[in-house]
C-alpha cells in the first residue's frame, strides 16, 4: 500500500512537472510572438555553411532565422530574393549574417569585370581607335558587331563575324554613366562579352585582320546573313 502511494505521487509529479513545462514553453512562445510581432526579433538571411569569396549564393546556402533586433546588422539582408543569384564579394561564414555589402548584384561593377561577366561568357578586349571604335561613342552596355577585314588568297575581304555582341568596358571604364562628357577621349581598347566559340574567331581576326565596331540600336536583335564583301563587289 505503501508502495503504492508512494509510486502515485511520482506520477502525479511528473505529471505536474510536464505541464508546469508545457505552460512555461507556451509562455515563452507567446512572449516570442509578442516579440515578433511588435518587431522585437527580425527573420534575416543566416549562413548555413562555408561561402567562398565570388561564389553564387543558392538558396541551400542559407536559412532564414529570428533574431532579436537588437542584435540584427542594419546591412544584414531580411528576404531571401535579396541575396538569391548574387555572387560573395568576400567570404561568409557559418552562422553569419548576410550582410548586402558582401554582394554583388547582376552590374554591380565595384569588384571588378569578373563580377559583371554573365554565366557562359567571356570577355575579350580588342584594340580600336577612333574610327575602328565607332569616333570614342561606344559606352559599356551598349550592343555592336564586329567586322573583320583580312587577306586570302590575295584577295581583301570584309566579312560581318559577330553580332549583337555587349559592350562590358571601354578601356577601363565599366559604367555607361562615365565619361558622357563632350571632351572623353577616344578609346584604345573594348571589351567584349562573348561566348568561347564566339571569342576564338574575334581573337584570330584582332590579330591577324583588321576589325571595325559598328554600333547597334538598343532596340535592334535581329540577326542576318549576309556573304563576305570583295574588292569585285564594289563594282556596280
Amino acid at each position: 500500500m505503501k508502495m503504492h502511494r508512494i509510486n502515485v505521487i511520482l506520477l502525479l509529479a511528473v505529471v505536474f512537472g510536464v505541464a508546469a513545462a508545457y505552460g512555461v514553453l507556451q509562455y515563452l512562445n507567446g512572449v516570442r510572438a509578442a516579440y515578433v510581432e511588435k518587431g522585437h526579433f527580425i527573420q534575416v538571411a543566416v549562413a548555413g555553411q562555408y561561402i567562398p569569396p565570388k561564389t553564387r549564393v543558392a538558396p541551400q546556402m542559407f536559412t532564414m532565422r529570428e533574431i532579436p533586433a537588437k542584435y540584427v546588422n542594419k546591412d544584414a539582408a531580411v528576404d531571401p530574393g535579396e541575396i538569391t543569384g548574387k555572387l560573395t564579394k568576400t567570404a561568409i561564414y557559418p552562422d553569419e549574417q548576410i550582410l548586402r555589402g558582401k554582394l554583388a548584384g547582376k552590374n554591380d561593377t565595384s569588384e571588378g569585370l569578373a563580377f559583371i561577366i554573365p554565366e557562359g561568357k567571356r570577355a575579350v578586349t580588342v584594340a580600336v581607335n577612333e574610327v575602328s571604335g565607332v569616333a570614342g561613342l561606344v559606352r559599356p552596355g551598349d550592343s555592336v558587331d564586329v567586322l573583320v577585314t583580312f587577306e586570302v588568297t590575295e584577295k581583301t575581304l570584309t566579312s560581318l563575324i559577330l553580332q549583337d555582341i555587349t559592350v562590358l568596358a571601354v578601356d577601363r571604364n565599366m559604367s555607361a554613366a562615365a565619361g558622357q562628357g563632350s571632351q572623353q577621349e577616344a578609346a584604345r581598347t573594348v571589351t567584349l562579352s562573348v561566348t568561347p566559340q564566339q571569342a576564338q574567331p574575334l581573337v584570330l581576326a584582332s590579330e591577324k585582320g583588321s576589325i571595325r565596331l559598328i554600333m547597334r540600336s538598343p532596340a535592334d536583335e535581329k540577326i542576318v546573313n549576309i556573304p563576305s564583301t570583295n574588292m569585285n563587289g564594289l563594282v556596280r
